[in-house]
């Protein structure tokens, strides 16, 4: 989202999160060299948000959801907020809808107000805002020409994680890199054990692999341990991948729980995925497709797991229920516990 208003832009940014993400606040408020943005826990809901937009000296607001990942020319961009007037304009990128809102200050504020009297407090702020309010108060859609790099699809942060392994010295890349703002720092050191490998793969700082890595990318704090194989994969922050494990062709969330570092929450012994397969996933053919395996944030999963092709553990599974299930068969999702009991009882 930076990167499509420009590094240079007089552009005052405040990224927004609801009281869970407390964690990710403090990794945003040092992440840049140079203060981009402010951030804010919002603990009361869209009349707080109502408030801060009330009090900002901007003539324009555009207001703007992070399941899009795009850029655009930011003069492009420019334009089109500073024409939109006292109209509530949504965006697209090359005729694809995102989530980005622009109008006056004034105009949003308004709407704000006005939502938060009805606000009953049940609902999560973004479901609110731009499920609810925003979608329903939508007076024109404006395009642009952009690149739409990911928007809530699970293949789509997948391939394009994985385009990077090969495309890393590409004018495509370059032109986005340069524009993003610098970083604070590099993070902490990565170490590759003696015995561990890493082949044609991105690995961010400090990752520890005794394992093997193969055309991946391993994102930051990430544990590989001895014996275990990764390769065509993408391993979000967090993940601890157990002894002897082998991981192919999926997509691991990221893992957030804070439990001592050295426990693995992917297990020893276990396989998630498999190295070729074209197979849907049953319940989301959509978005896992074409053999990705995914494991959803902060799975916990038992030593000797298997998750075949195309398969999907969802957020919040206990790791109990996967050790009775032992198998999830390729196509199929285990998408609470008692999913996952009644298919071992099945």
């Amino acid at each position: 989202m930076l990167a499509s208003f420009g590094k240079d832009a007089e552009v005052d940014v405040t990224i927004v999160l609801d009281e869970y993400s407390r964690a990710a606040q403090l990794t945003l408020s040092s992440r840049w060299k140079k203060s981009v943005a402010r951030v804010h826990i919002l603990e009361n809901g869209l009349a707080e948000l109502s408030r801060m937009v009330e009090a900002s000296p901007a003539e324009r607001v555009v207001i703007a959801g992070l399941s899009s990942v795009f850029i655009v020319e930011p003069s492009l961009l420019k334009e089109k907020i500073e024409g939109s007037g006292d109209q509530l304009v949504k965006l697209s990128v090359s005729r694809t809808p995102v989530e980005m809102y622009f109008t006056s200050r004034t105009h949003l504020a308004g709407l704000l107000a006005k939502a938060a009297q009805h606000d009953s407090g049940k609902t999560r702020l973004r479901e609110s805002l731009f499920e609810g309010l925003l979608h329903s108060s939508i007076d024109l859609i404006e395009d642009v020409a952009g690149e739409l790099l990911f928007q809530n699809d699970l293949m789509e942060c997948y391939a394009n994680n994985i385009w990077v392994v090969s495309n890393s010295e590409s004018p495509r890349f370059h032109s986005a890199v340069s524009r993003f703002p610098e970083l604070a720092d590099r993070g902490a050191e990565s170490h590759i054990a003696e015995r561990g490998i890493a082949r044609n793969s991105w690995i961010a700082s400090g990752v520890e692999i005794e394992g093997v890595v193969e055309d991946s990318i391993i994102f930051p704090n990430v544990v590989i341990r001895r014996n275990a194989m990764v390769s065509h994969s993408v391993i979000l922050s967090g993940n601890r991948i157990g002894s002897g494990t082998e991981i192919h062709h999926s997509l691991i969330l990221p893992f957030t729980a804070e439990v001592p570092r050295p426990s693995p929450n992917i297990g020893d012994n276990c396989a998630i995925g498999a190295k070729a397969s074209t197979m849907k996933n049953t319940d989301f053919p959509s978005q896992i497709r074409d053999g990705l395996t995914v494991i959803g944030t902060n799975a916990d999963i038992p030593n000797g797991f298997r998750a075949e092709a195309a398969s999907y553990v969802a957020p919040g599974i206990s790791q109990s229920s996967l050790k009775k299930l032992k198998v999830l068969r390729k196509g199929t999702s285990v998408l609470d516990d008692h999913a996952a009991r009644a298919g071992d009882s099945a």
